[in-house]
């Protein structure tokens, strides 16, 4: 008996090994891309989640710093009517001064009660200020140190 086969029988086999080849290259090309396609999703959920959190950073920033604003406004607004009221009061007792002796003490002690009270409203809004700094900067802060930690978790 002879080992060798007939053309139709090794074209047969050629054919054979040609179809499990491809089907091999097909099955492994799906999976490559398959496997893509899974890292790109991952790749796309962690850029997303990244993105979502800067937004809420954002949000919490912009609320502190509106809230802290608002306090700084309210408190402007309370100095200036403080202000003119003092002036009108002063006014009223200038106007009603006959010395002008008098009239010069009245002012100067108007000015020396003016310039303390602006220095300790100033003193407020400096004060004010900063706890608008700080505020607004927590969130940026607690966010940075956080990123920090996860940082040296996986280093």
């Amino acid at each position: 008996m002879s080992t060798k086969k007939t053309k139709p029988e090794m074209t047969t086999e050629l054919n054979d090994a040609a179809t499990k080849m491809t089907g091999q290259v097909a099955d492994q090309v799906a999976s490559f891309a398959q496997k893509t396609v899974d890292q790109a999703q991952a790749a796309f959920e962690k850029v997303s989640e990244v993105a979502h959190g800067n937004v809420q950073l954002m949000d919490a920033a912009a609320n502190a710093y509106k809230n802290r604003v608002t306090d700084i406004q309210l408190k402007s607004m309370e100095f200036v009517q403080l202000n003119i009221n003092s002036g009108f009061a002063f006014a009223r007792k200038f106007f009603s001064v006959r010395d002008p002796s008098e009239a010069v003490s009245l002012q100067q002690s108007y000015l020396k009660e003016q310039a303390e009270m602006l220095q300790r409203q100033a003193a407020e809004l400096s004060e004010l200020s900063v706890a608008l700094a700080k505020e607004s900067m927590k969130p940026v802060q607690e966010s940075m140190t956080k990123s920090f930690a996860n940082f040296s978790k996986v280093a």
